[in-house]
């Protein structure tokens, strides 16, 4: 009897055993399987990267620049003629 609760715990344990043992890791694949996957990658050019010029916040335009000057040449007389004038010299841009 003590030869069969024996056999039980040796196979529990086995199973145990194999229950947690870990996969190993999927091995790499051969080289040219990888080539024929991925590309290889183009040879690096040394090309100058282009930065932006740096750009002084504090000098630039903004639109509360220019509110008194529009408001002081743009009546509801000459209003017509401003806007055609704008029109203008954005669509030569």
């Amino acid at each position: 009897m003590n030869s069969i609760y024996l056999r039980v715990i040796c196979v529990a344990g086995l199973g145990v055993a194999l229950a947690c043992e870990k996969p190993a890791p999927p091995s790499p694949p051969p080289a040219e399987a990888a080539a024929a996957t991925h590309p290889a990658a183009p040879p690096a050019v040394s090309t100058p990267v282009a930065t932006a010029p740096s750009v002084d916040l504090e000098t630039l335009p903004a639109r509360e620049d220019f509110e008194e000057q529009a408001e002081a040449e743009i009546t509801p007389v000459n209003l017509e003629k401003q806007l055609e004038a704008l029109e203008k010299e954005v669509s030569a841009e």
